[in-house]
């Protein structure tokens, strides 16, 4: 059963964490991105309901996405029951304060427009 909200598109980029002061602290890569949230490959325990600054670019050149974050699942199993692929161990974030012009461009980016 799928509980997400909004549909999710492929995406494989890297995804930062800034410090409360803007300064780049962590670095992860991205499974996956929709308009409400983004899923990062980690091994990091991240609890459900911490907050994260994070940044990001939906293409090469473009100017990153700065937006709040919060943790909403931390995926850690190598495989799920019957499943013969492997999960990838990650954290689901939702946007929180996504601006209205960063909200159109994943909207495009999701449409397959750039």
């Amino acid at each position: 059963m799928n509980h997400r909200i909004s549909p999710r598109k492929t995406l494989q980029t890297r995804v930062i964490f800034e410090d409360e002061y803007g300064d780049d602290f962590l670095y992860f890569i991205s499974s996956n991105l929709s308009t409400s949230g983004i899923f990062i490959q980690t091994k990091l325990s991240l609890k459900a309901g911490t907050k994260v600054f994070l940044k990001f670019c939906l293409y090469v050149d473009d100017a990153p996405i700065k937006v709040a974050g919060e943790v909403m699942r931390q995926i850690t199993k190598k495989r799920g029951p019957g499943r013969k692929k492997p999960i990838i161990p990650g954290v689901g974030l939702k946007f929180l304060g996504l601006s209205q012009k960063d909200f159109k461009k994943i909207e495009t980016f999701m449409r397959g427009e750039s």
